[in-house]
């Protein structure tokens, strides 16, 4: 049914919907490409050439494809001047759930009866957003990974009213006509890959907080696990800001396993948030040699300090080794509880880990590989360390579904996929 997609609409103009108008135009689809001011839609569409020049320079595409394929595009400022009977309008504008109610409610007005309503929100409610629309069954989430013109994962998020025909319609159109490898997703708080991301890295600043490692042996640790950066590098290339602001959200869905570091607000309240100001948990600068090593940010043991102070009654582990288990385990944790809660099957997960996180051998994979028991046994050791009934120690606690299995004998996760599904997933490469 993806054929059924030839023309679409993108509204936002920065980097995330750039990059989706390039990848719908490179499949031939005729974008409209719309932001708030002329500015915003001229950087946006020299963006977009910059990427197909790019292709061209690689000899990916010859310069005429890559300039009709371009052509493909037209900005505007103004919805007038999308077609009313477009089939596809996905959202790109700024995670704040009120913009995004305003631009579905003028979409809902300004579009045909048949045209799908799309959000590329990471983590805000998709039934919330289509609440405003008398379309709610042909709104859902369609959740592109940044950059969107080389990440090949795409999270599909149905909200509680949407088609399952249309569902399908947009899993079709992203395998079969974008070349991305789509994962459906029950919409939950983070959806899947942002909600088992952040325990993980939320766990590294536990780690560094605790005085013992530096920020290097953490991230090498990951890197030898198998993850293409450290958890640190992670947070200084996004933005320390940004990440405390999911963090901040799934706590306050989740509540005590999502409990933020103390380092991370030391680091908001001091400014200090990455490669956008220069410093984060590492220096950067211009003119530094990508191949030399990291320098650690000189400020960050006075940061440490602080965020210690902050956090009088944290127990530590006792281990004088960093492990690698202490970071990971709470990626894998909150996997099982995505399980439990049907938010994803079973067998899409080390997909969506291959080509969201780039874990090209899946966290169940490696699960299975351990043992069940071995994983549980991790948890279970790190809850005590951190005195298992403190608050501190809800982040290992583990969840039924890892203890049932368990108790079962069963050693893998084929029991929890979903009898009704027919689609095998894209394999990672």
């Amino acid at each position: 049914m993806s054929n059924q997609v030839k023309s679409a609409a993108v509204i936002g103009a920065g980097a995330m919907g750039g990059g989706i108008a390039q990848v719908l135009s490179q499949a031939g689809i005729r974008v409209f490409l719309k932001d708030i001011n002329e500015d915003f839609v001229s950087r946006g569409l020299a963006n977009i050439k910059k990427m197909f020049d790019s292709r061209v320079a690689k000899e990916v595409l010859t310069r005429e494809k890559a300039d009709e394929l371009f052509a493909n595009i037209t900005g505007t400022i103004n919805y007038e001047d999308i077609d009313k009977d477009v089939d596809l309008i996905i959202e790109a504008a700024s995670e704040v759930i009120d913009i995004k109610l305003d631009i579905f409610r003028t979409l809902d007005k300004h579009c045909g009866p048949n045209t799908i309503l799309a959000s590329n929100t990471s983590a805000l409610s998709i039934s919330q957003i289509a609440s405003v629309t008398s379309r709610p069954e042909r709104v859902l989430g369609i959740h592109f990974f940044n950059p969107a013109q080389a990440m090949k994962l795409v999270e599909v998020i149905p909200g509680v009213k949407t088609d399952k025909e249309v569902v399908q319609n947009i899993m079709d159109l992203c395998q079969n006509k974008l070349g991305k490898a789509p994962v459906k997703v029950k919409e939950c708080p983070g959806f899947l890959v942002n909600r088992i991301l952040f325990p993980y890295m939320n766990e590294a600043l536990y780690v560094l907080q605790e005085g013992k490692f530096t920020p290097q042996e953490i991230d090498q640790k990951a890197l030898e696990f198998g993850l293409p950066m450290g958890p640190l590098t992670l947070f200084d290339l996004t933005g320390v800001d940004i990440c405390a602001h999911v963090v901040d959200f799934l706590y306050a869905e989740y509540g005590p396993r999502f409990k933020p570091a103390e380092l991370l607000s030391v680091m908001m309240e001091e400014k200090v948030l990455g490669q956008k100001t220069g410093a984060g948990f590492y220096v950067h600068s211009k003119d530094r040699d990508k191949n030399a090593e990291k320098e650690v940010n000189p400020k960050l043991q006075e940061l440490l300090k602080k965020a210690n102070a902050k956090a009088k009654d944290a127990c530590q582990s006792k281990a004088d080794k960093f492990e690698v288990e202490r970071i990971m385990m709470p990626m894998f944790n909150e996997v099982m509880y995505a399980l439990q809660e049907d938010v994803v099957d079973a067998k899409d997960v080390d997909t969506a880990v291959a080509f969201g996180l780039g874990l090209k051998r899946g966290i169940l994979s490696l699960a299975k590989e351990r043992g069940l028991d071995a994983c549980l046994s991790q948890l279970e050791k790190y809850q005590s360390e951190l005195g298992e009934d403190t608050a501190q120690a809800e982040r290992f606690r583990p969840a039924w579904m890892l203890k049932k299995l368990v108790r079962a004998q069963v050693h893998d996760f084929s029991v929890l996929e979903s009898d009704c599904s027919k689609k095998e997933p894209v394999a990672a490469k």
